[in-house]
């Protein structure tokens, strides 16, 4: 497989492509990292900010941060662009390390608008990461937070062969096998 990090792979499923953040995406993700509702839902752990963003100034540095940690390998930050839009509404971030019991561990970020926070939005995200991160990123493990009040996404999670497990990186952590 392809290093990632010297050319980023796109991904598409029926209504979104999936595909290396760019500073053009700045008004849509402000809309998704301003929004109330989906904030509460955002995993920012072990980050240096909680992604609570209201000008677009602020985007745009977060964006250009993404961008510098992919230059340096520490993740892909992909946007996810509403194809019936041609806007980001969310992104989708990616980063594999060696977990507890020295087992190749991927932890995966989704960030969405709450208008799409719908099993059938969230089915195709997660789907999409299903099917290429586990080789794209060489992990064995993908773990995604999903807190008790985030049902649709939790249950959707299910749906998908996640199962809840702690044991990775704290409370509320779903995970899948390769």
């Amino acid at each position: 497989m392809k290093n990632p990090y010297e050319t980023c792979p796109t991904f598409e499923t029926e209504s979104f492509i999936l595909r290396l953040v760019s500073e053009e995406d700045s008004e849509g993700l402000l809309k998704c990292y301003s929004d109330s509702k989906a904030q509460k839902i955002f995993n920012s752990d072990k980050c240096t900010g909680d992604f609570c963003i209201y000008k677009n100034e602020d985007m745009l540095q977060c964006i250009k941060a993404w961008l510098y940690a992919y230059s340096q390998q520490e993740f892909i930050r992909f946007a996810i662009i509403d194809k019936s839009l041609s806007k980001a509404i969310g992104t989708v971030e990616m980063f594999g390390y060696v977990g507890k019991y020295k087992v190749k561990t991927g932890i995966l970020r989704v960030d969405v608008s709450s208008e799409y926070e719908k099993a059938h939005y969230l089915t195709q995200i997660f789907s999409v990461c299903n099917e290429n991160f586990f080789d794209l990123f060489e992990v064995d493990i993908i773990a995604t937070k999903a807190i008790p009040q985030a049902v649709e996404r939790r249950n959707t999670l299910l749906k998908i062969d996640f199962y809840e497990d702690n044991a990775y990186e704290g409370d509320h952590y779903f995970v899948r096998s390769k």
